[in-house]
């Protein structure tokens, strides 16, 4: 059995089992941060407006990245046979990645303006400019990845761009945009955010402070350390076969297990991006106790609304 035979049938059993299961559980999960995070008891939270930006994101990237890959192991992949969909998987992946990818970005920048000892910098950690900002995240990662309409296209049975040039254009795009930026960004915020908190501790000692809150903004910041820990361990290997691959896509004589070995890697890199983005609420729930209650709160009132509305339709009518 060669190379490229074992590395195919591999990435089928992933796509098969681990890819579809955590689809299932990907979808699930953004929907209850979505119906949790616009709970009056976070919606006035600006940070956790970003939080529901970030799972709509994550839905649709999940949605359009993965169920390709999913019906391709019974099926020839509709991304290689049809142009459209070529064109479509690429796009709407584009824009829900970017758009969860900043809407962290602004998340870490909301908690270190918050932090801030500044009276102008607090003022931007409110949630109308969150929504604000959401929206203006959302309509530029719409406009920016048109160019997969062009540049993108089936050409000898594989959904490639062409020329180079354009998928160069895209890698830097995506290394700049989805990975030097973010990080960085997370990680200078993460620094500032330490030594703020660090100097409150300090005054809070002589200052009475609402605890509640404090235990609120607390645990927010906790779900975005996690959350930023997790990134930067999942897309990390992404952002790096970006880099390769636009740089290698066009090399002549390369070898079957080359080429086998390219695809692999270039279908784990992604494989791990896309945990991230079906983790996020079971990041939530195991990182933050409040999240946690809300979540059992929430569900159990589903269920008690359910039971209700079962017992009032399915009544045994009375006897004459």
């Amino acid at each position: 059995m060669t190379l490229s035979i074992i590395l195919s049938t591999i990435q089928t059993q992933i796509s098969r089992y681990f890819i579809s299961t955590a689809l299932a559980f990907g979808i699930i999960g953004s929907l209850l941060n979505i119906l949790l995070f616009s709970h009056k008891r976070y919606r006035n939270n600006s940070c956790c407006i970003y939080f529901i930006t970030a799972s709509i994101g994550m839905l649709v990237a999940m949605c359009f990245g993965l169920v390709p890959s999913i019906y391709s192991v019974d099926h020839p992949n509709p991304a290689n046979t049809i142009n459209a969909i070529c064109q479509l998987r690429n796009y709407f992946g584009q824009c829900g990645t970017m758009t969860y990818r900043w809407s962290l970005i602004m998340a870490c920048l909301d908690r270190y303006a918050s932090s801030s000892y500044s009276v102008r910098l607090r003022a931007f950690a409110k949630s109308h400019i969150a929504v604000r900002v959401s929206l203006t995240i959302a309509s530029i990662w719409i406009i920016v990845p048109i160019h997969n309409f062009i540049y993108l296209n089936i050409i000898d049975g594989q959904c490639i761009w062409f020329p180079a040039g354009s998928a160069i254009y895209n890698s830097m795009m995506i290394v700049v945009a989805g990975g030097l930026v973010p990080i960085t960004t997370m990680i200078t915020c993460g620094i500032l955010i330490r030594n703020n908190l660090k100097h409150k501790r300090e005054i809070r000692r002589s200052k009475v402070q609402s605890m509640k809150e404090n235990a609120r903004d607390r645990q927010t910041l906790i779900m975005l350390v996690i959350q930023i820990i997790c990134y930067m361990i999942l897309t990390l290997p992404c952002v790096l076969n970006v880099i390769y691959s636009a740089f290698t896509f066009y090399v002549a004589n390369k070898t079957n297990d080359r080429i086998a070995i390219d695809s692999f890697l270039e279908f784990m890199s992604e494989a791990l991006a896309y945990t991230y983005s079906t983790s996020s609420f079971y990041l939530y729930t195991l990182s933050s106790p409040s999240f946690r209650e809300h979540f059992i709160k929430i569900t159990y009132s589903i269920f008690k609304r359910l039971n209700q509305y079962h017992t009032r339709f399915h009544r045994i009518a009375p006897s004459i």
